[in-house]
């Protein structure tokens, strides 16, 4: 799903994604049950795992604690850092139909 995300609230101030700021063309791919990933268009992934979703007329707002894609251990598929707790605000890009 492609859209724009808006970064309402981080828990740490040195994570990737920024508070109050908006990305634009990014992708969030809901791929299981508890992870889930998130593709700036500058290439960075972040992996999500969402605790509550909202459903709004244009937007999906969910709270979700993030790790970076290289936080990730291959062995264990546990994480090597603590998470940060994040607020996010998604507009998806909708297409227009010919009807």
């Amino acid at each position: 799903m492609n859209g724009n995300l808006k970064i309402q609230s981080v828990s740490i101030d040195s994570f990737v994604l920024k508070q109050k700021r908006t990305y634009k063309n990014v992708n969030i791919h809901f791929r299981d049950e508890d992870n889930h990933t998130l593709k700036l268009s500058n290439g960075k992934i972040v992996i999500l795992n969402i605790h509550s979703l909202v459903i709004e007329a244009n937007s999906l707002s969910f709270e979700a604690d993030g790790w970076l894609e290289d936080q990730k251990d291959p062995v264990t598929k546990g994480f090597t850092a603590p998470a940060t707790m994040l607020n996010l605000r998604f507009y998806p890009h909708y297409e227009k139909s010919a009807n």
